[in-house]
């Protein structure tokens, strides 16, 4: 270590983020103290979880509102000591990265034939689960336009189908997460679950998608190209991508026996 490094012995406080951020800046040791806190708080608030019979995800949920600004946030100088705000971006990519590595383990162990098998089941499945909360979004909608004040630059039909699909959203990882630590993932229940949860959320944010076009355009003309390049993806990636992933795949010898 050279003298002029900082570090606690030296009276340097080594996780400080100076303002404005110099060329070459390096937060490691931030990041190592934030993921040191979150993982022994998240583990801390499972034991008391576990005890319930409640999955380690939702003492993640939890850890996550506490750590946040809604509670220890409101402690003065602790965000922007622990997490200060150009931390967060870093954070957020690794938190991405680790979520894309599980589904992705998550795609490993799931069977396709089974959820083949099951789509009819799945599909009406999902419909019901999107119904309730869809029109729960839609019941309260009006309310709380009324409640965000009169000076609106969103109109009411915008506003009505935003809510109604963010509602419908599920948050797949956090189910994907239940169902593995409840070692649920392989039965014909997970199976349906997962499945239904896949078809809940491609329609929901396919609609959102649409939804925030539809109040972010200016005219009818850039809505319709929306539309147009939404169904022209799915058509490239069902007319020519499919065939070029199957013949990828053949090359390979990926195909299970």
């Amino acid at each position: 270590m050279t003298a002029g490094a900082k570090s606690i012995f030296s009276g340097s406080n080594p996780i400080a983020v100076p303002s404005p951020i110099p060329t070459g800046y390096d937060g490691t040791a931030l990041f190592i103290v934030q993921a040191a806190i979150i993982i022994c708080f998240c583990r801390l608030l499972n034991v008391g979880m576990s005890r319930i019979r409640q999955p380690m995800v939702i003492a993640e949920v939890i850890g996550g509102i506490l750590l946040g600004p809604s509670v220890m946030g409101r402690i003065p100088n602790f965000s922007s000591t622990i997490f200060p705000p150009p931390s967060l971006p870093f954070l957020g990519l690794v938190a991405n990265v680790g979520l894309v590595f599980f589904l992705f383990m998550v795609g490993l162990e799931l069977d396709i034939r089974s959820l083949k098998k099951n789509i009819h089941r799945s599909f009406i499945i999902s419909l019901a689960g999107m119904a309730l909360p869809f029109g729960s979004g839609i019941g309260v909608s009006y309310a709380l336009y009324q409640l965000l004040g009169t000076d609106h630059d969103v109109p009411f039909s915008s506003f009505l189908l935003f809510l109604g699909v963010a509602m419908a959203i599920t948050a797949f990882p956090v189910l994907a997460r239940i169902l593995t630590e409840l070692k649920l993932l392989r039965t014909f229940v997970g199976s349906i679950t997962l499945s239904a949860a896949a078809i809940d959320d491609v329609t929901s944010w396919c609609l959102l998608a649409l939804v925030v076009a539809i109040v972010n355009a200016g005219s009818g003309i850039i809505i319709l190209w929306v539309i147009l390049c939404t169904i022209g993806f799915v058509l490239l990636m069902l007319l020519v991508g499919r065939p070029l992933m199957y013949k990828f795949l053949v090359y390979t010898n990926s195909f299970e026996n």
